[in-house]
Formats: C-alpha cells, structure tokens, sequence
C-alpha cells in the first residue's frame, strides 16, 4: 500500500472502511432494549410483593429481634438486626504496610504523591471505548450535521473541485471526531508507574474487596473458598483481602499483563525482600497470561479489568471465560462512574441472558441486586454506586499513622453458580433518607420493581418502622412483602408508586 493511502487515525479507519459488527453482539444488544422495554411496559404490574401499611418485619426476624437483641436496659437494639450487611473500616495488614514503606524507600515520596493525585484522577475520569458501531453512528451524525450547514458549497461543482470541496467537508467531520471523540487506550504499568499505582490505589483496592467478601461470608457463612482465581491482580489487593477473610486457602492463580506488577506484588508478600523466599501468604502462583477455561477456582475475582477491554466483543467474552472458571462466586468490581456501572450492567445483561440459553451455565446475581431482571434503574436513567470507607495509611510516616478516613465509590456484582435458593428475598436499600419520626426508603424489590416507601412511626408497625430507621444503603429491609394491586398501592397514604411507574 502507498505511503499517501495508509490511515493516519483510528477513526479515519472506521470512517472510511464499511464496518461489520459481529451478529452476537447485535443479537445481545437487541436483547438489552427488549428487556428494558418489557420492564417499562410491565412496570405498572404490580408483578411481586411491595411494602404496604399492613408489612411487617419478617416473622423470623422479629422472633430474633426479641430473643438476642435485648439490651441489659431491656431495650432492642436495631442497630445489628439481620438485615444489615457489615461495614468494615479495614485497615492494611501491617506486614503489607510495612512492605510498602521499605519499597518507597527507593523513590521519592514527594514525587510519587503528585503523580499519584494524576493517576486517580485519569482512572475516575476514564470511559468505556466506543464500539465500532458507535463510532459510525456518531460519523454519520456529524457528517449529516455538516452537511446540512455547508453541503450548499458542493452545489455547481464538478471534476476536481468537487472532489476537493468533498473532501474539504470529510476532514472536518474527522477533525470535529477527533476533538469530540473520548480517545480510550490501555493502562501501561512499568516500574515507575506500577509504584504510583500501588501508592495510590492498593488501600482502596483492598476496602472495597474486603466489603464485597464479608457480604458473601456475612450471608454464606459456609462458603470456604479453597482456591482463588484473579484476573488483572495489580499488587495483590485481592490475595490480602481473601486471605484477611478466609484462612486455608490452598492456592491464588494471579494474572496481570504487566510483569512490574506481578513483580511488585511478589516483592510485597517477601517483605520487600527479594531474597527471601517465604511469603507472608502461601500457594500465590503469579502469570501473564490467563489459563484455560477447563480450571476451576472456588472464587473469581476480577476488579477493574471491564474498562481495560478494548471492545464489547472482549469485554464479553472475558466475563463469560471468567463465568465458565467459576466454581461458587464471581466478584466484578469497577470504578463508582457513569462508565463503571455500564460496565458492571452489561456484564449482568449478558450473563443472565447466558443461564436462560444455556442450562449447564445456571447462576444468579447474589449482590447487590435481589433479582436477576433488568436493572429498574437503567430504565430510569440512575445509577447503582456503593461507597466504602478507606483507611488510607501515611506511607510517608514513620510509624503505622493514618491520613484521615475517605469514601470510595465503586459499582460491584457478585454471581453465585446454581439457581436462587431463598424462598423469600428481602428488598435491597438503593437510598434511605431518615426525617423527624419517618424515613425515606429507595427499594429495590425482588420482583425487579423499584420503591419508594415512607415509613413513619405512626403508620407501620414498630419493628419495620426501628428497622428502617437503622439501615443504609446496600442492607436489607428485612420486611415480609405484600401482594396487592395497584390501585390498592396508590390508597396507601404512606405508599409512593414505583420510580419505574413515574417514569413511563
């Protein structure tokens, strides 16, 4: 090919070359609308139970609440009732601490700090790539945009100065693409950045991780994971948090693409110490490259790998290769963004269409939804966050001190292999907003329905109404649901109607 007809721009590539997009993902992408488009159409259903004035907590709540929860003063105490999912303010091991500093020994601190502040920034900031057929569909808008304002210069024009006027026009649509296109790329980590990275993000890494295993220990108690996979390890956050939480695990299979990092992670399970071959945890096996889908591993963990995926087409790919791996649980974790949660959305679009079609790959969503249906506030244009707490240490100090305590947002999806065994889901707090003698309570349902509830002191019964007072968002309400219709739900004068039902 001459020098003059090679492309220059990716997007001068898509915009000149017919583009093909692959019939699974189209056929995926259809399946999407439908489901939201069914869940819009039977939001006004009152498909499953909701919370009226006549619910009550869950009569083996209640029992419960009764008999353990009685103070010395004879009072109850709400503040631990079943419905709650633990919150940790989990704190680094200090031998990984201790690891740390020995390392930033060899680079200055004060140059780590800034570049660390850069790199948050850009990871916050990052945005899905856009497919192929996105990218299409925003140069044809563009075209016709600037066709429609200086297609008139064509008119009378012919030989070569139509050809050059045309081609004036095309490279304003590139131009205009170029500066209005979100421009993604892979994140590199060599040394240097490995380093900034570990700074910057293993505290945090290690919090939200922590926080999605205790839900699955908190309510599986008897899961006791003997072997760990995690695909895109970093410095080992993962390795820590599992290990902090289940002892006896045999074995933690690490793949990370970077070689600095898998580097940096072994340095900080051998104390800093590259000649000592003891590790802090035992059976950590790091590599480059995945291994087959034909392995099992009790638990799969994959945090902030989505958004490293060039296309949908690997980005789905990757999440049903980590499915087939999966023993027991899959732990999906991005960044608490706009881009974070499609991710996470599609991901759950994508697997639960999988165990419809395909019988031998049964699972359900185990957190945070309580039901495998669209996610209702897709539908509604909302976000699903979490926040954790991070004890972020100062590495800089010399002893074990902590900087103050921050939030970190993320956006999660815990998967369970088999089908859903409880006979009665509670409802999930998407937000609760507490008032003088009421409270405010965003529901996500077991019926794939969203709610809104105020629940005053007056109007519902007193273990409900102390419940509700005490949870936050990401516990269970632990509330026993009632079938009615709708009209029955618009008489309720403490009952609001469905965010899904405002919506459509």
């Amino acid at each position: 090919m001459a020098a003059s007809m090679r492309l220059r721009h990716p997007i001068q590539a898509l915009y000149q070359k017919h583009l093909i997009f692959p019939k699974f993902i189209i056929n995926y992408q259809l399946n999407i609308v439908r489901g939201l488009n069914s869940l819009k159409t039977k939001s006004t259903e009152v498909s499953g139970g909701h919370i009226t004035t006549d619910s009550k907590v869950d009569a083996v709540v209640a029992s419960k609440l009764d008999e353990d929860h009685v103070g010395k003063s004879g009072h109850i105490s709400y503040k631990s009732h079943p419905g709650i999912i633990q919150r940790r303010r989990s704190q680094l091991p200090t031998r990984l601490v201790k690891a740390i500093k020995i390392l930033l020994e060899r680079y200055p601190i004060k140059t780590l700090l800034t570049e660390k502040e850069k790199l948050l920034r850009y990871l916050q900031q990052r945005q899905v790539p856009l497919s192929s057929l996105e990218l299409t569909e925003r140069a044809r808008a563009v075209e016709d945009d600037i066709h429609s304002k200086e297609g008139n210069r064509l008119q009378g024009l012919t030989g070569p100065d139509l050809l050059a006027a045309t081609e004036t026009l095309r490279q304003k649509v590139l131009n205009r693409l170029r500066h209005t296109t979100y421009h993604w790329k892979p994140m590199e980590y060599d040394a240097v950045m490995s380093y900034i990275y570990m700074v910057g993000c293993v505290a945090s890494n290690y919090s939200v991780l922590m926080q999605c295993f205790t839900e699955i220990s908190q309510r599986d108690p008897d899961f006791k994971p003997t072997t760990v996979y995690n695909f895109g390890s970093r410095v080992g956050a993962a390795i820590w948090a599992a290990d902090a939480m289940w002892k006896g695990i045999g074995e933690y299979y690490c793949v990370d693409a970077s070689a600095h990092m898998n580097t940096l992670a072994q340095l900080l399970l051998q104390d800093a110490n590259e000649h000592v071959k003891s590790t802090s945890i035992k059976g950590v096996y790091f590599r480059q490259f995945e291994p087959s889908s034909k392995n099992k591993f009790s638990l799969v963990v994959s945090p902030y790998m989505l958004i490293e995926q060039p296309t949908q087409q690997d980005r789905l790919a990757l999440v049903q290769n980590l499915w087939e791996m999966t023993e027991d649980y899959m732990v999906l974790v991005e960044n608490g963004t706009g881009a974070g949660f499609k991710l996470i959305n599609e991901a759950r679009e994508y697997l639960t269409q999988l165990w419809n079609s395909t019988p031998d790959q049964q699972g359900h969503v185990f957190a945070p939804c309580p039901h495998d249906r669209p996610c209702p506030r897709v539908a509604i244009n909302q976000l699903c966050l979490t926040k954790c707490v991070v004890n972020e240490p100062d590495f800089a100090a010399s002893k074990s001190n902590e900087k103050e305590k921050r939030f970190e947002k993320y956006t999660y999806l815990i998967l369970k292999k088999g089908t859903r065994q409880e006979v009665a889901s509670w409802p999930r707090v998407v937000e609760q907003i507490k008032a003088q003698k009421h409270t405010h309570c965003h529901l996500c349902l077991p019926s794939g329905e969203l709610q809104h509830i105020i629940i005053s002191k007056g109007k519902f019964e007193r273990h409900l109404y102390k419940c509700a007072r005490n949870i936050e968002q990401g516990d269970f309400l632990p509330v026993s649901l009632s079938r009615h219709s709708e009209t029955q739900a618009e008489t309720q004068p403490e009952c609001v109607t469905t965010d899904t039902e405002k919506s459509s």
